[in-house]
């Protein structure tokens, strides 16, 4: 045998030896390795993310009355809360009978209602969806609504009845979110969402807009598990005039449904989403389910010339019929 056939014969028996070594070490790139640990889970950072990441079965309901000892003496009752970052919370914010309206509200720019990932607020009514909400104020006759969220960055946050008299006469509370050191918490604002609309003057129910609002009645309809419809499917609105949109669910109805018009709601001045239960203030509003029987007003000024699509985003309804247009004329 040639000198060149031995010394190939003997690097082919040392490659052997060498992988024989390595998997018997339990190389974990070699075959019979453990394979690699999975990587961690993403940590979450927006708002869609943090609501997903917790079990919305676990979720821990807090209650808020709001107390009204006499003329001049409220409180919210408890009037210290605190919630543990990366939890589900529901907090069931109460108006008892005989009371009168009251705010829950940020007392500050350091607001609660954007320390935390918001997934929805219920009412009996409907739910309200939103980047984030600003304020809400409960109505008379024992009135109740549900803040579902997660708490992300930790602080304390004070909050008021911003009623004339009633900060002074004890109605304010305290929230504080423990742990979440170096949590991140993007809130997804639409980025191309016109940020004066927020401090817009016709977001005030004082506005001389208001005085000329006029109203516009949208029913969710039903003629059967397959066919769905908005009465009236097509709205023309003006530019810069006030409007009252008033959504109904009737009672006759056999499932809930959504009027979604994402695009349309950034381009308004929202004053409010009012229903029996509530009044809800936020940014801008980026979807309104209503329940069987359930009805609300949104009260809005369109600043966006152009035409809007709207859908109830069920499955099955906007292929059934449930569908219409916003447009806006100048």
């Amino acid at each position: 045998m040639s000198s060149s056939r031995l010394l190939r014969v003997g690097l082919g028996l040392a490659a052997v030896a060498a992988l024989t070594w390595a998997c018997d070490e339990g190389d974990p790139a070699g075959p019979g390795g453990p394979p690699p640990p999975p990587p961690p889970p993403p940590v979450p950072v927006t708002s869609t993310e943090w609501v997903n990441s917790v079990d919305w079965n676990a979720k821990v309901v807090v209650d808020v009355d709001m107390v009204e000892t006499n003329a001049t003496t409220m409180s919210f009752a408890p009037n210290q809360l605190t919630f543990e970052a990366g939890k589900p919370y529901v907090l069931r914010i109460n108006n008892p009978t005989g009371n009168v309206k009251h705010y829950f509200s940020p007392a500050n720019a350091s607001s609660f209602y954007q320390a935390v990932a918001i997934r929805k607020i219920e009412t009996t009514e409907g739910e309200y969806k939103a980047p984030y909400f600003d304020a809400v104020e409960m109505k008379t006759n024992g009135t109740s609504l549900e803040l579902y969220f997660v708490p992300v960055l930790p602080g304390t946050y004070n909050i008021v009845c911003t009623i004339p008299n009633h900060e002074s006469y004890g109605m304010t509370a305290q929230i504080t979110i423990t742990g979440g050191a170096g949590n991140q918490l993007d809130q997804e604002v639409d980025p191309t969402f016109n940020q004066a609309l927020t401090s817009d003057p016709r977001r005030s129910g004082s506005h001389a807009v208001w005085t000329t609002a006029l109203d516009v009645d949208i029913a969710m309809q039903e003629g059967g598990q397959t066919s769905y419809a908005f009465v009236p499917p097509d709205l023309t609105l003006t530019k810069d005039a006030g409007y009252r949109l008033n959504l109904d669910n009737p009672s006759g109805n056999s499932e809930k449904h959504y009027y979604t018009a994402a695009d349309f709601y950034m381009t308004v001045v929202l004053r409010k989403a009012e229903d029996s239960q509530a009044e809800i203030k936020a940014p801008y509003l980026k979807a309104v389910e209503l329940l069987i029987g359930g009805s609300t007003t949104l009260f809005l000024v369109p600043t966006v010339t152009g035409s809007f699509g709207v859908l109830c985003t069920i499955q099955g309804h906007a292929t059934g019929g449930m569908t219409g247009t916003l447009a806006v004329n100048p």
